[in-house]
């Protein structure tokens, strides 16, 4: 299972590395679009302070540069690889404690939240694509199908 998340997590990384790429292209990126990405990078990091129970200083709807975006997906890449390396299979299905930001308490697994985060992320890159397309003339493909063939 381990193994799994790792290759989703990989799959993530490419997928936000193209369309922060594409966002760098443009001269003036929607602004819409730069919210987007920036919003799944601050769930991103929200979500892995919670599984590491360590604490995040940043807001869910964080407004981040587009020139910080490639730095701040990579360290959070790869902090989570680390992360679930470090694990122990059971620990993957151990339940974690966590409050949402609208201070509601929770408990998840490192699983589910982690293919939590996976569907997030695939969501609102969508929602990116989908602003950016129209002033590209080659609009980032993110399917995971096409990570896997390459």
């Amino acid at each position: 299972m381990k193994n799994y998340l790792i290759h989703l997590l990989n799959y993530e990384a490419w997928a936000n590395k193209r369309v922060i790429q594409a966002l760098e292209t443009l001269d003036t990126p929607p602004n819409r679009a730069v919210q987007v990405m920036g919003h799944i990078l601050s769930a991103q990091q929200i979500w892995i302070g919670r599984v590491t129970n360590e604490p995040t200083f940043v807001a869910i709807w964080e407004d981040i540069p587009i020139a910080w975006m490639a730095e701040t997906a990579d360290r959070q890449h790869r902090k989570l690889v680390t992360y679930v390396t470090n694990l122990a299979e059971p620990e993957l299905l151990a339940p974690i404690d966590y409050v949402t930001s609208k201070d509601q308490p929770f408990q998840n697994t490192v699983l589910d939240i982690l293919t939590h985060m996976s569907h997030h992320s695939a969501y609102h890159r969508g929602q990116v694509v989908q602003l950016i397309r129209p002033i590209l003339s080659d609009a980032p493909i993110t399917d995971f199908i096409v990570w896997v063939r390459e």
